[in-house]
Formats: structure tokens, C-alpha cells, sequence
């Protein structure tokens, strides 16, 4: 088991000092988090609607993800080529820092650390050696983040994110190497209806070690009555919302996940390296529950069903050891702690 005391310590030191003057949630595509804007009379919107799910500041968490089997594409998903996975382990922490909180505009410095290991129960012939390898291994990704976020008037607003991630099994906690290196950006307009109601345009992109990509999304937020609403940025997430009360609220429905690491595959033979690429991406059907405990601290719970997509190795020396294996259903459980000030933190 791996500790993580003195990173939590230093999350939590940084965030009592930094967030007075932050509250809230800002829209991106792959996590859809909101970053509030404070209203100077009438002049500003803030972005989200009435009742939404709460910002995260500072969160911590921690996810499990059962036992499932993984295969060659070709064939069984039984049998001697297949292994099986006993069970995944996920930490995550992350932080949001204000830079500036002017009544129309926010800049936020974003770190993030995950880490995600597959422990294996059974290694079977197919690709022993790099399931050998990547057993029980730590896969570290650190993100470096800047939102920014600005009203123009009382109904149009615009998001600005730009990110360099760092993913792959290098020992350290931390590492700076071109080769773990991916970078991505969006950008997205709001227009904010009423304060049930907003929805907005965007496009990312993203430099990852697959692929070039530039995509389209959408947003979409929507409360229709004091205990239900919607929030979702498509085509990634579609989530319903029941709120029980103001400091107890439900969300559920079905969201796109993926992650991607470079990997040093350590040949018995010459005791040497071969470098590969790695990405799973599941659908998630879950249900989130979000609960106030005190102040500031909330309680999350999330549980689901991972729906596998793919799970791609590319070799980066020699294309024709590259492979795709297939992966059962499995379930998951999370369970964290975030900080998320009152609303009337804001200036």
C-alpha cells in the first residue's frame, strides 16, 4: 500500500491558505467541473444553474475497481491466453488555486496527481511479458492546469483551459520527460438563460501519444424543479440530478472514461527497455452521492459498471508487436473527500 500522508498534508495546507476567494464550477469536456463568477450588481453571469453539484477545490479519493479478464481480440475471453485481473486500485488528488478573482474574471492554477495499478491474479501466455511488467506497477499521471473563465455581460460568458499531463510508470512521484508528455486545450462560449437554465459551445484539443485530435462539444445544465435537474457535456456525459436538500443531492447516468501511459516493458533477455503505449477507455453507468458532513467538507460516494471499449499496447520501436486485447465488464467502487466553500465566499 502506498502512502499518501504527505501529499494530502501539503493539499490541505495550500488549500486553507487559497480559498477564500473560490467557489464553484466552470464547464470542460472531459471532467465537467464549473468555475463560478462572482455578479457586480447585475453587470456579470455566473456561469452554472440553481441547485448544481458543488465545486471541488481540494478532493481526495480513492477507487477500486473489481476482478475482470483480459484477452486477445481474436478468441475467447477464457481460456490459457487470457489473464485475470484480480483488482485495480486509483488514487487521486487534486487542487484548484485562485490567481485571480475579479467580479468578471477567474484565473485558476489546477494541479493534479493520480495514480492507478493492475494487479493480476493469473498471467496467461498472451503478452506474458508485459502483463509481467505492468503487474502491481505504479501508473502516475500529474496534470498542470490553467482555467480561465469570463462574464461578459448578464448572459454570455466564455472558458479558456489549457493542460500539460505527464502519464506513465516512471518510479518518482513526478516527472518531467517529453516521452510522458501530452498537452490538450479548450475553448467554450456559455449563454446563461435564466438561472435554470445554461447550455454552451466548445472545442478541444488534444496531443496525445495516439493521435492528433480536434473535437466539438457541447454543454447543456438544466434544473427543472427544485429536485431535479440535469447536467451534461456531450458527448462524454449525460447525468441526471436529484437534490434531496441543499447539502445532500443524487447524480446518475452514463459517462465516457479513458487514460493513457507510456510504458517501459524490461526484456528478461538483455535486462533492456522496450517502450510502449497504453489506453483503456470504459463507459461508466453510475450514480454519484454527494453529502455535506461540515463547513466546508463534503462527502463523495460513487458506484458503477465499467462497459470496456478498448485496451490498446502500442510498441513504439516495431509496430508489428503492437495488439489489442479485450477486457470484461466490471464494477467499481469510489469514495472521497473534497472541500467546497459557501456561496457567500465570493467578493
Amino acid at each position: 500500500m502506498i502512502k499518501y500522508r504527505s501529499l494530502i498534508g501539503l493539499l490541505i495546507v495550500i488549500s486553507a491558505a487559497s480559498w477564500q476567494s473560490l467557489y464553484g464550477q466552470s464547464l470542460s469536456l472531459i471532467e465537467k467541473e464549473d468555475i463560478d463568477l462572482t455578479k457586480d450588481g447585475m453587470a456579470y453571469c455566473r456561469p452554472g444553474v440553481v441547485n448544481k453539484s458543488r465545486g471541488r477545490g481540494l478532493l481526495i479519493e480513492r477507487t477500486m475497481v473489481g476482478d475482470q479478464n483480459l484477452a486477445p481480440r481474436a478468441g475467447g475471453i477464457e481460456g490459457a491466453n487470457a489473464s485475470e485481473i484480480d483488482y485495480i486500485e486509483q488514487f487521486r488528488a487534486k487542487i484548484k488555486i485562485p490567481i485571480i478573482n475579479a467580479p468578471s474574471l477567474k484565473v485558476l492554477a489546477v494541479y493534479e496527481y493520480q495514480q492507478e495499478s493492475v494487479h493480476f491474479d493469473r498471467i496467461g501466455y498472451f503478452n506474458q511479458e508485459l502483463f509481467e511488467s505492468l503487474n502491481g506497477k505504479a501508473l502516475r499521471t500529474n496534470k498542470y492546469s490553467v482555467y480561465i473563465t469570463k462574464s461578459f455581460n448578464e448572459r454570455v460568458y466564455g472558458g479558456l483551459r489549457l493542460r500539460t499531463s505527464y502519464r506513465g510508470d516512471y518510479e518518482q512521484m513526478m516527472n518531467f520527460d517529453p516521452r510522458y508528455a501530452t498537452y490538450s486545450g479548450l475553448a467554450a462560449v456559455g449563454f446563461k438563460e435564466r438561472e435554470d437554465l445554461e447550455w454552451g459551445l466548445g472545442l478541444m484539443f488534444g496531443r496525445n501519444f495516439f493521435n492528433t485530435t480536434i473535437l466539438p462539444f457541447g454543454v447543456f445544465n438544466q434544473t427543472f424543479s427544485e429536485k431535479w435537474g440535469i447536467e451534461t457535456v456531450l458527448p462524454v456525459q449525460i447525468m441526471m440530478r436529484y437534490n434531496f436538500s441543499p447539502t445532500n443531492l443524487l447524480l446518475f447516468g452514463v459517462e465516457y472514461q479513458s487514460s493513457s501511459y507510456a510504458l517501459d516493458l524490461l526484456q528478461p533477455e538483455t535486462q533492456g527497455m522496450t517502450p510502449y503505449y497504453f489506453r483503456h477507455a470504459e463507459i461508466a453507468l453510475k450514480a454519484t452521492y454527494d453529502r455535506k458532513l461540515y463547513s466546508w467538507i463534503w462527502l463523495t460516494a460513487e458506484t458503477g459498471y465499467l462497459i470496456p471499449r478498448r485496451a490498446r499496447f502500442d510498441n513504439t520501436l516495431d509496430a508489428t508487436y503492437d495488439f489489442r486485447a479485450r477486457t470484461s465488464p466490471q464494477p467499481y467502487f469510489r469514495v472521497g473527500l473534497f472541500l467546497s466553500p459557501p456561496r457567500d465566499m465570493i467578493k
